[in-house]
């Protein structure tokens, strides 16, 4: 649940990053919470806003946790991008993010300063 709750906190932060275990309970929890709002949606035969709502409550920090994992894995921030290329994309996205970890020098100016 930290990391879930992190994601959060961070909604709009696009720099730094998340290593994959943030990134992967992030999604867990997600599933989850998914999975008990459609189950509570058929059992009382609502229409599905409620699970409409999370998911626009949830978009940002998808977002945001996917490009700070991709910066994490030291793939260029617009490796994202491939997600437009139709059933291939998704696939590579989903290899990109379960990368492991690069070495942070790539996130630090010529002063050795955090970007």
């Amino acid at each position: 649940m930290y990391w879930y709750i992190e994601a959060f906190k961070h909604y709009a932060d696009f720099k730094g990053v998340a290593h994959r275990q943030a990134f992967w309970m992030f999604m867990l929890i997600s599933l989850l919470v998914s999975l008990i709002i459609a189950t509570l949606e058929i059992l009382t035969d609502n229409p599905g806003w409620l699970d409409a709502l999370y998911s626009l409550i949830t978009i940002m920090p998808f977002f945001a946790i996917v490009v700070r994992r991709i910066r994490d894995t030291g793939m260029p921030i617009w490796s994202v991008l491939v997600i437009l290329i139709p059933i291939v994309g998704m696939l590579l996205l989903i290899y990109f993010l379960c990368l492991p970890s690069q070495p942070r020098a790539h996130l630090l100016n010529p002063r050795g300063e955090p970007i």
